[in-house]
């Protein structure tokens, strides 16, 4: 029987995706944000250009191909592939040669091609693993050692630290996470500690910077529904957002507060409208970009009044 490739991987994808929940369930160890953290959005960077510098000039830079993207490009071409039985490697691999180049240089087609081939074998390795449970960090980490073992069959140690590293070093964080905040040992300021040490030894600067912006992002979502559910006044809502976050973030808070209830109320108007007026309204009301949103826009307000209307005895 031939063998299947999955795309995405499901062994790698639910380490990933549970490191991703621990990521944002900090609680209490989250840092009041700066203003610049507030509602900072997710940072990606695409594969750099292909350097003209000398060998000589370039011996202990990093390699621009071996790099976590390359993987992402990687999973783009196998999950655009048309192929009919993707574990049929030679047809699979037939049909990435034909198409790399609209992913890539063609300075990098041959070495590409190459770890590409060896990527393939390394995910068909990776179906021997067994299932991982979230909520058993041991397994977790077995299924890491056993993922790394895997690695090092197919890649060279550049070629792991170059591709893999951030993910790896991101899922042991993940993992050491996990063990410390289900130890009933540790009291909450050593779990900090813990944490923080943890933070410490496994993120970059950058991983950490984006992890307080993102819990900074549902702090102040869940601050905002508090504050929806109880009536604040702007006064109230100003002087308790200065409180946590500072001044001026507060001020930027208080300008996304006029926003929401301005994009509300036109959207009130629009909903109330019957079909012959609807569209001159649409027009009227909101710019090309607002009009895109409209129908998911109505069909979420919709849902949220359902949920909210009780049920009959």
């Amino acid at each position: 029987m031939p063998r299947k490739l999955l795309w995405p991987l499901a062994a790698a994808a639910v380490v990933l995706a549970a490191g991703a929940a621990w990521w944002l369930a900090s609680g209490e160890e989250v840092p009041a944000p700066t203003t610049a953290s507030v509602a900072r959005p997710p940072t990606s960077s695409p594969l750099p250009a292909v350097s003209t510098a000398t060998a000589g000039d370039n011996a202990h830079a990093p390699d621009p191909l071996l790099t976590p993207n390359l993987l992402r490009i990687f999973e783009q071409m196998l999950n655009d592939s048309q192929a009919k039985d993707k574990g049929d490697k030679e047809s699979l691999m037939a049909e990435m040669r034909a198409k790399i180049d609209k992913y890539l240089p063609p300075e990098w087609r041959v070495r590409a091609l190459g770890l590409l081939e060896r990527y393939i074998d390394y995910r068909y390795a990776l179906d021997a693993l067994p299932a991982a449970s979230i909520g058993d960090p041991a397994g977790l980490r077995r299924i890491l050692d056993a993922r790394a073992s895997i690695r090092s069959r197919y890649f060279a140690p550049e070629e792991v630290a170059g591709l893999f590293g951030a993910d790896e070093k991101f899922d042991r964080f993940s993992v050491e996470k996990l063990e410390i905040e289900r130890n009933r040992n540790l009291t909450p300021e050593q779990k900090r500690e813990a944490l923080a040490k943890t933070e410490e030894t496994w993120l970059t600067p950058e991983q950490r910077a984006d992890r307080v912006a993102t819990t900074a992002q549902l702090a102040v979502g869940e601050q905002t529904a508090a504050l929806e559910a109880r009536g604040a006044s702007p006064q109230e809502r100003f002087a308790e957002r200065s409180q946590q976050y500072g001044h001026e973030a507060a001020q930027r808070l208080a300008t996304l507060d006029q926003q929401e209830q301005d994009w509300q109320s036109r959207l009130s108007r629009y909903a109330a409208a019957d079909e012959a007026t609807r569209a001159q309204l649409q027009a009227e009301l909101f710019t090309p970009q607002e009009a895109l949103r409209l129908q998911a826009a109505l069909e979420m307000r919709a849902a949220g009044e359902k949920k909210k209307t009780p049920s009959p005895p």
